[in-house]
């Protein structure tokens, strides 16, 4: 039997939870045909065989976690391109020099000796976490790594633990993410209110943050970029990831280019990222390419916070909860619906100036009685 095993899938995190399978035991299988679809950092990802052939046996359940580096399906019969007779490089498939025939992947003889620095393997013993009980995500690990695998608990922890007490691979992701945040960001954030008594209750207040986002981008893009390697590169469209708050735990989906979207056509998306948070999950290519985040976190509680900036992104706009409040017009108190909002950026590459101004724009166009 020729096994497959589970890939790193590029997430960061050392498993992946089987969501549906997509061939059984028995079938014939083409190479790049569609095996299985796996749950792995709040994103549902299709994997791929490497292989054409008879697939023998199946791993995995649905619902069951599987570690990356383990078997995910065996082949009674596996057929790759022809190898030229000698090869001195690398070479997927079986290999034929020196008169032996390798036919199957062979464990390595030994162990790394050393998978992390030891100002790294100090930090692991500072924080009670094993290594030997994880898998890096690069060649070694790192004080990141270490920092989320102590939050989450060691493997022996968590095992203990009852499966209700287990954490979903999305909550293990949002662990990495805001520990990569805060080693890697210098936030800053600015707060103000403004008025939306001129479409308050006759519009959808997710387009209306959604326009005005885009308006702001537009008149400061350097907040709505991407620093990295430090250096700040502006996006050439607008690509709104909007947080998604579920039981399964927190998903960023994102609204791309919203310049050219239709209000329908938005609203609808926002719809169907809702539904497959909470049902199913929602698909790897609608994660990502983000430039700017929007979390709104009003529409359950809350007026003002400190929202998380996520690297390499610069900026994220928080709108809370919309109250009444009082305002003077015409000299006069008069209570209106006021919209708080909170903006975070990166002060390595955003200035003071270019965040206020932002906000100064946001404000406008959310005070004005027309979304456009």
């Amino acid at each position: 039997m020729k096994l497959f095993k589970l890939p790193d899938l590029g997430e960061g995190l050392p498993d992946a939870v089987i969501r549906q399978w997509h061939v059984a035991e028995g079938d014939r299988v083409a190479a790049d045909e569609t095996l299985v679809t796996v749950e792995t950092a709040k994103a549902l990802v299709d994997v791929p065989s490497p292989w054409s052939g008879t697939l023998e046996k199946r791993f995995a359940a649905e619902g069951d976690t599987v570690q990356v580096g383990q078997p995910l399906v065996g082949f009674a019969e596996a057929e790759t391109a022809e190898e030229p007779d000698s090869d001195s490089g690398t070479v997927v498939g079986k290999i034929d020099q020196s008169g032996q025939v390798l036919a199957r992947e062979q464990p390595p003889a030994h162990a790394p000796r050393r998978l992390a620095t030891p100002s790294v393997r100090a930090l692991a013993r500072r924080l009670g976490v094993d290594l030997s009980q994880m898998r890096p995500a690069g060649e070694r690990f790192t004080a990141e790594e270490v920092r989320a695998a102590a939050a989450l608990g060691s493997p022996a922890e968590n095992r203990e633990k009852s499966p209700a007490a287990t954490m979903s691979p999305a909550r293990r992701a949002m662990a990495l993410a805001m520990s990569r945040a805060r080693d890697a960001v210098m936030p800053v954030t600015l707060c103000d209110q403004v008025d939306v008594s001129s479409w308050w209750g006759g519009e959808p207040p997710t387009l209306r943050l959604i326009r005005a986002m885009q308006r702001a981008c537009e008149a400061e893009p350097n907040l709505n970029a991407l620093y990295e390697g430090g250096v700040l590169k502006p996006a050439a469209t607008i690509n709104i990831g909007l947080a998604v708050d579920s039981p399964r735990g927190l998903f960023v989906p994102v609204l791309k280019n919203v310049a050219s979207r239709l209000d329908s056509e938005l609203l609808q998306q926002v719809e169907d990222f809702k539904v497959q948070a909470r049902d199913q999950g929602i698909a790897q290519r609608d994660l990502q390419g983000a430039t700017i985040l929007l979390s709104n976190y009003g529409g359950m509680a809350g007026r003002y916070a400190t929202p998380v900036v996520m690297p390499p992104l610069v900026a994220i706009v928080g709108a809370g909860r919309v109250f009444e409040g009082v305002v003077a017009e015409e000299h006069k108190p008069v209570v209106r619906p006021l919209l708080p909002l909170s903006i975070s950026a990166d002060h390595r590459a955003v200035t003071g100036g270019e965040l206020a101004r932002f906000l100064k724009t946001l404000m406008q166009a959310l005070s004005s009685s027309g979304s456009n």
